[in-house]
């Protein structure tokens, strides 16, 4: 059969990651990508390397599922979202890939190799070589953050099932450098300390400085060499963690700091900038402030902006937001789409349309008030403070 990508990506089930795109991960796994968590093989399957994965069973079933229309249940994550009115990271990739023009030839050959039965190779790399990072994010965890497993062997006795810990896993992943990759995307942890990522960034730019490059950082730490190898590539761009403005970042984000932040953007400006915000009770209600900010601040870069919901500490799900407080929230919000760009814009309907929700559910929310009195304890910080809107709840709550 004859794989039209126009006609594809315009489909209800049709993703363009698992035929183009590999997640490696710093345990040794592979994946689907990184908003699932799927492994590329089923548990029965042997497969060891790369290429084994990529053209494993359970992908080569996944991909014939895709281009005949059906819902394969690896694929819930986003099919979920978009039943619930949400633009999901599937849509988001599929437009992306279509839009970037200068892909579309790798990418036919990606789908007529899958038509053809040929072995399959990835034009799209997510790379994770450790979990090293100097920040300790509260929507993050042991598995992504070595700062994070270090505060959670402290206080795991309070809260076992939560506060789980891992070995700090550094992996040297073995990536194939042929003529069609198109994309390298680098995260953590935090790519920019990891020695690893310098190693390869140099590998690959001895070998082709056309590869786009995708480093996704808090960007609170660049050494002059990091900043001497960014420099070599034609196509760079930084992901910017941000997830709110002066404190409200820098309490979600432990460790970080917003000024350096600021500073560090206007120094490697002549890179393109994307920002990345993950959005969680802490910052829903600075949301506003935040879109403000960047619009003025950095105009330029205002409408590379990706808002996406926190899917992972589940005590942080907007859903977590009392009935009380959506109301003037989602007027908020909805107010801000008169100066959001379009990007922007997407995520921030996303998050109104969990608040229009009948979701709210106490036990989760009395679990978010845990979770946040023992980290804030642990480090000496009050969520009072920092999102007022939510202070009554703590001073009522034993």
């Amino acid at each position: 059969m004859n794989l039209d990508f126009k006609l594809l990506q315009e489909g209800k089930t049709f993703c363009i990651l698992p035929f183009v795109h590999q997640e490696k991960k710093f345990n040794g796994t592979y994946h689907i990508c990184c908003y699932s968590d799927q492994l590329q093989c089923y548990s029965h399957e042997t497969a060891n390397t790369s290429i084994e994965n990529f053209n494993s069973a359970k992908m080569q079933e996944l991909r014939l599922s895709m281009t005949t229309d059906i819902k394969h249940s690896a694929c819930d994550y986003c099919y979920t979202q978009e039943e619930q009115g949400i633009a999901s990271p599937r849509i988001r990739e599929n437009t992306t890939w279509y839009n970037w023009q200068i892909t579309h030839k790798a990418i036919q050959t990606c789908l007529d190799n899958f038509s053809n039965n040929k072995p399959m190779q990835p034009i799209s790399y997510d790379l994770r070589y450790s979990n090293t990072c100097t920040l300790k994010c509260r929507m993050c965890n042991s598995s992504s953050s070595s700062a994070v497993n270090a505060e959670y062997k402290k206080i795991q006795g309070k809260w076992p099932e939560k506060f789980w810990t891992v070995d700090n896993h550094r992996i040297d992943h073995d990536i194939d450098l042929h003529k069609d990759i198109q994309k390298i995307y680098l995260a953590g942890g935090e790519p920019l300390v990891e020695p690893l990522n310098l190693n390869l960034l140099e590998e690959v730019a001895k070998y082709n400085d056309e590869i786009t490059i995708l480093i996704n950082t808090s960007l609170n730490a660049v050494n002059d060499k990091f900043y001497a190898v960014l420099n070599k590539f034609k196509y760079l761009t930084l992901v910017i963690s941000i997830d709110g403005t002066d404190v409200v970042n820098d309490y979600i984000r432990h460790g970080s700091n917003f000024s350096t932040i600021k500073n560090n953007i206007k120094k490697l400006s002549n890179h393109d900038i994307m920002f990345s915000t993950c959005v969680s009770i802490y910052n829903i209600f600075n949301i506003p402030k935040l879109i403000n900010f960047i619009n003025t601040e950095f105009e330029q870069y205002s409408a590379n902006h990706s808002i996406n919901l926190v899917n992972d500490i589940e005590e942080l799900f907007l859903q977590n937001i009392p009935y009380e407080l959506r109301p003037k929230l989602i007027n908020d919000l909805t107010n801000t789409l008169a100066y959001a760009k379009n990007f922007p814009s997407i995520g921030i309907k996303n998050c109104i349309a969990v608040l229009e929700q009948n979701n709210f559910e106490q036990n989760k929310f009395l679990n978010f008030i845990k979770y946040t009195k023992i980290l804030d304890k642990n480090r000496n910080e009050s969520i009072s403070t920092v999102v007022p809107e939510l202070s009554k709840y703590f001073n009522e709550s034993s």
